[in-house]
């Protein structure tokens, strides 16, 4: 099968499975076992069972300072109490005994010293509580002094200790307790109702009465409801927590508690299922919106309905390709990063991706998100060598947002900053955006032109679903930062927002003008656009994970399907006869942009609520249809095709 061949050309298949399950990673929605062929200890006949970890931080009381203390305390040590008062360690008070029965006779010293350290050696209070109940015998009084049948004292007390042969010896009261330093107090809160009970008073401090313990058929009862919600995993191990799923960005925990109370008869409490919740389920709200992979999904889906054995093993194989290829792509970001750190002046690494458009103006008033705004782009590139960033900020007024805008803003950032003559380049899969003929004209013009230090360039694309890029960290800061800027009146308001952004290092703006955008179209007439390589194959644009263009071959792309190092790449010929390298290139938007008369109309009704010192650039904005008066055009409709 293809599919087994470059399975092979990826990894090898058990070594990596390995490596994801020892790290633990969530990259992958399926265990070890459903993967590999070797029999997992389940199907050896051994029950594993795995509780499942708790989305909320593990409390480990033993290390509480109360606890400490209370274990030191148990086992007789120095220890400083909660008022910061020093509590000397206990020692057996050892010395004769009085009493007409001489103990100190029949139990020696060593033997008191011994018994001391064996009972504060035990490991619980109730240890010690059920040592103290086996010892102490409770019997009837064997002779009264007074005539009141109704007398306080029904009972009679033997203390008893082993001597070193482990005979029982009666031992008086005061010698009993000079040995385990034990007080009246404890003892008489041990033996109460000894006479009624045949087993120790357990210890209860800090726990409630056993009524108010939620049964274990209610905590069953709220699983099985929160189980019932969709959840799916993250692929990116940039999440702190490892494993956890996302529910739906709608949901809360206050709205799933309201839902369960709608439907159960006696519910719990908002504190028990919240409890249940962060213990025993590892469910967050929220993810970002690019966080799961379609395709994962998809066979995923596919995987759990599908009715034979051969199918199924089939789409697990084109799944565990579609994963390798994206760690692929993702380890060899780290490799270039690694190698642009340690050769600063041989090799650049950059990533590059366009952010969502933001809205201009951007008010607090309410009737703004039912008018059209004038979008306003930012085209961020990372550079992975020295983490400076270059955000790249036009509106829709100066260019639009694609691949020929998007090669303008590479053209600025390779003449300004690049003085390497490679460039490794990494973005998404955006085929209107990054992969297309266009922008890999721009990059053999590049390579070809004296203009430009960069004399060879490699393009590789991360897997889509896979792909998050240090451009989207970036992006996220302005979208925080963002929050602190109610009122945005202009495009230029947004360079406040940016440079804000980012404290240490901040990001650098670059303005583009409508001189700054060129035009592919003498690009294109230079070349033959062929649609197959030369041995003849088909070219397949949205499969390519790799382009390589050099200025030895300024009219031939290489390319290839995969990221692996060892795939060899296919050659494109783009050559013509009297094929000639093109100069300079023509401006893409000579007179600047036009946009949409409606949206037009809806920014002039905005006006209101922007200072008159910003209308003037509103009222000179140029549309697509100059005999119209914008005054007469209707109000907007609720079409937003033309913006989306």
């Amino acid at each position: 099968m293809d599919i087994e061949k470059e399975l092979e050309n990826l990894f090898d298949i058990d070594d990596d499975l390995s490596e994801l399950a020892d790290s633990g990673s969530e990259y992958d929605p399926y265990e070890k076992s459903d993967l590999d062929s070797t029999p997992s200890k389940q199907e050896q006949g051994e029950s594993i069972q795995v509780k499942p970890k708790g989305r909320k931080r593990v409390k480990n009381e033993k290390t509480w300072k109360r606890n400490i203390r209370k274990d030191k305390h148990l086992k007789g040590k120095q220890y400083v109490n909660s008022k910061g008062k020093v509590v000397h360690e206990k020692q057996p008070k050892i010395g004769p005994c009085h009493c007409s029965n001489e103990c100190h006779m029949k139990i020696t010293q060593e033997r008191q010293i011994q018994i001391f350290n064996d009972f504060y050696n035990l490991e619980s209070l109730n240890m010690q509580t059920s040592y103290l109940f086996t010892i102490i015998k409770v019997c009837d009084k064997q002779r009264s002094y007074t005539q009141n049948p109704c007398s306080r004292r029904q009972k009679s007390r033997v203390y008893v200790l082993l001597d070193s042969s482990g005979i029982e010896v009666k031992v008086c009261k005061n010698f009993f307790q000079n040995t385990l330093l034990v007080s009246a107090g404890r003892i008489d809160r041990v033996l109460k109702n000894k006479g009624q009970k045949s087993t120790p008073p357990s210890d209860r401090r800090g726990k409630g009465p056993s009524a108010n313990k939620t049964s274990q058929e209610k905590i069953a009862e709220v699983k099985d409801f929160i189980e019932k919600f969709p959840a799916y995993e993250s692929h990116y191990a940039l999440h702190k927590s490892i494993n956890r799923k996302y529910m739906s960005p709608d949901l809360n925990i206050i709205k799933l508690y309201s839902l369960y109370t709608e439907q159960a008869t006696n519910p719990v409490s908002n504190f028990v299922f919240r409890k249940i919740f962060n213990e025993e389920f590892n469910l967050s709200f929220h993810p970002p919106v690019s966080d799961s992979c379609r395709k994962c999904d998809a066979y995923a889906i596919k995987i759990k309905a599908a009715e034979s054995e051969a199918h199924t093993n089939n789409l697990k194989q084109e799944l565990e390709l579609h994963q390798r290829k994206a760690m692929s792509a993702r380890t060899g970001l780290q490799n270039d990063t690694e190698l642009a750190k340690n050769n600063p002046e041989d090799v650049t690494v950059i990533t590059f991706d366009l952010m969502k458009t933001l809205p201009t103006p951007l008010l607090s008033t309410g009737i703004c998100y039912y008018k059209r705004q004038l979008w306003t782009y930012c085209f961020g590139i990372h550079n992975m060598g020295n983490n400076d960033v270059y955000m790249f900020l036009w509106n829709e007024s100066v260019a639009s947002r694609g691949p020929q805008e998007i090669g303008s803003c590479i053209l600025h950032f390779l003449k300004k900053i690049v003085t390497t003559q490679h460039l490794i380049m990494y973005s998404d899969q955006c085929g209107g955006q990054n992969r297309n003929i266009k922008l890999s004209l721009l990059c053999q013009y590049i390579v070809s032109s004296p203009e430009y230090t960069v004399k060879k360039i490699d393009h590789k694309f991360l897997v889509s679903g896979h792909s998050y890029l240090p451009c989207d960290q970036d992006f996220g800061l302005v979208e925080k930062q963002k929050k602190l800027f109610p009122n945005i009146f202009i495009p230029e308001h947004w360079n406040n927002v940016i440079l804000t952004a980012r404290k240490r290092n901040p990001f650098k703006i670059i303005c583009m003008e409508k001189s700054d955008f060129f035009s592919t179209k003498k690009l294109e007439c230079n070349i033959t656009h062929r649609k197959v390589d030369v041995d003849k194959s088909k070219v397949e644009w949205l499969k390519i994970q790799w382009l390589k263009f050099s200025f030895k071959m300024p009219f031939k792309i290489f390319f290839k399907y995969s990221n692996n190092e060892i795939t060899p790449f296919s050659e494109l010929n783009l050559e013509k006869r009297n094929t000639t390298l093109i100069g300079n290139l023509d401006l893409l938007y000579p007179n600047g942009n036009c946009i949409n008369p409606l949206k037009k109309k809806d920014l002039l009704c905005l006006l209101d609520f922007v200072p008159p010192i910003h209308h003037e650039f509103y009222n000179s904005l140029k549309t697509n249809i100059q005999s119209i008066d914008v005054n007469e055009l209707p109000l907007v409709d609720n079409d937003f095709s033309d913006d989306e």
